[in-house]
């Protein structure tokens, strides 16, 4: 529950402090008309001034002890100390050369350490603010790159620090010297492996790179021991295979693996091979497990077993705004930005005509089993075809249940029913041979739908829309439904049946969500 909210400076905030009593808090960043303030965690009323720097500050450390103190470092090469309550100036830093990039006390307050661009660390009296020593001025094996972040063990012996050379090293303080160094990244040279940030939280070590993964490190290993991986941008596309892998892709052309078969379910792995560049725009998935991507660069490629499928990708003339695979994996249905409709086969697309409505195709789904392709066009109307070779055949069928402009289709597991989602928030069910209507009372959400999905026994459907919400529909009794509110901020981007009691979503937060259902 939230209890007071406060804009202490009027830009960016890079860093916050709490002293010892839980009652003041240090907030520092980039403002206009300063760089950090002090004030009460409950009324807000300023507890003294936060001055002395001329650039953006990056961190802040307040003592947990009295006599009261607090610390703040800056882009403009120099630590300030503060001495409190009421926070005044007490003096300037200067040892550093370069950005300060971070600063801690110790547990304990006997001291603070500060880290920057040029690769040193400075230990000060965490009572007075005086310079105690540079950290093992003279070691050999010290950081070759920016140090980003510097964190203290819990008894206060050890530093751990994290640099832009994409490794970690741990100091002992007392001995005054390296005692282990981790390295990120297993040799590469890419920029995602950067470390620029660190906490060690009890027995917990960890290191945040560049990319957004999180590394688990050890003094006993000389690589971290996990990688916990993840999307940094919003999710685009989702498809989930049979052997229940949900493979998720971003904004930024990331695709990472959740397999939630195994022992570990939730944990991310990234899809090894070179991925095509640009935004994920659609995604779908064959029964063999294979994954077809959609790009903005207007390919599609193949994924599986958590790396990229051989075989060259597909050009389609234009990004995919909805693909559709079939059973087999041979042949993708899939509606371009530029209203095309193509067949893809055998490593070829070809565009298909439409003449049946003079409107613009906006989504497509394929059966499961016999080949029927749904298309659902701007004018809220959906026509079925045949799928025979790189040609779509229409069946004659029309549905004409809804008003807006269709934005998500899908089969149930058998095929004989198809849920329509459109850009008004309503979803039609209706029978899929003949296009009658099963129910027009799945009209909760608020905004477009951008994804359906079936349960695997195909009595419950889930749908994820512009929202934010996630709603489980039931076939048998279509007014009973359970309705989770704001699970993404800034849209679901797609949901999918992990079991009949267990769903999954993704969205425009970057995160992905899984809930247990109680029918």
């Amino acid at each position: 529950m939230l209890k007071s909210e406060f804009r202490p400076i009027s830009g960016r905030i890079s860093d916050i402090g709490w002293d010892g009593d839980s009652q003041r808090v240090l907030a520092v960043g980039d403002g206009k008309e300063r760089f950090g303030h002090v004030f009460s965690f409950d009324s807000g009323n300023s507890l003294g001034s936060i001055d002395g720097h001329s650039k953006p500050i990056n961190a802040c450390s307040m003592r947990q002890s009295r006599p009261m103190r607090a610390v703040t470092c800056s882009d403009d090469g120099t630590c300030v100390f503060f001495h409190g309550p009421p926070f005044k100036f007490d003096k300037t830093l200067k040892d550093h050369t370069g950005f300060v990039n971070d600063v801690r006390y110790a547990p304990g307050d006997a001291y603070f350490a500060s880290v920057g661009s040029d690769k040193k660390i400075f230990l000060y009296d965490g009572k007075t603010g005086d310079l105690v020593r540079q950290v093992a001025a003279d070691c050999q094996d010290a950081h070759t790159g920016s140090i980003y972040a510097v964190s203290w063990s819990p008894d206060g012996k050890f530093l751990v620090t994290s640099s832009g050379d994409r490794t970690c090293k741990f100091w002992d303080i007392e001995a005054d010297k390296l005692v282990h160094t981790v390295a990120v990244g297993k040799g590469s040279t890419a920029p995602d492996h950067q470390q620029v940030g660190n906490v060690w939280a009890g027995s917990h070590i960890i290191s945040l790179s560049l990319s957004g993964d999180i590394n688990v490190l050890s003094l006993e290993s000389p690589e971290p021991v996990h990688v916990v991986t993840g999307h940094q941008k919003a999710i685009t596309g989702a498809a989930l295979t049979p052997s229940h892998v949900l493979y998720t892709g971003s904004y930024d052309g990331k695709v990472c693996a959740w397999d939630f078969g195994s022992d570990a379910p939730g944990i991310a792995a990234n899809v090894s091979g070179t991925m095509a560049n640009g935004q994920i725009r659609a995604m779908a998935a064959a029964a063999d497990s294979r994954v077809a991507v959609g790009f903005l660069n207007d390919s599609v490629q193949f994924v599986s077993n958590a790396q990229l499928a051989g075989g060259s990708s597909i050009g389609l003339g234009a990004a995919p705004r909805s693909l559709a695979i079939s059973s087999s994996g041979d042949a993708i249905v899939a509606v371009l930005e530029n209203d095309d409709l193509v067949v893809a086969r055998n490593g070829h697309a070809a565009k298909v005509a439409v003449a049946e409505t003079p409107s613009l195709p906006r989504a497509a789904a394929i059966t499961p089993s016999n080949g029927l392709v749904a298309v659902g066009f701007q004018d809220g109307s959906v026509r079925t075809y045949k799928l025979d070779g790189s040609a779509l055949v229409f069946t004659g069928a029309v549905v004409t249940r809804n008003s807006r402009e269709i934005t998500a289709l899908r089969f149930s597991p058998t095929g004989d029913l198809l849920a329509i989602g459109d850009a008004g928030g309503k979803i039609m069910l209706v029978n899929a041979a003949s296009g009658d209507l099963v129910t027009s009372r799945w009209a909760f959400h608020t905004a477009r739908i951008y994804s359906i999905a079936w349960a695997p026994d195909g009595a419950h459907a889930v749908s994820g829309s512009l929202d934010g919400h996630v709603i489980v529909w039931n076939v048998a009794a279509p007014m009973k439904k359970i309705h989770i509110r704001n699970v993404h901020l800034g849209g679901v981007a797609a949901v999918a049946f992990l079991s009949n009691d267990s769903i999954a979503s993704t969205g425009a937060d970057g995160s992905v969500k899984v809930f247990d259902l109680t029918y």
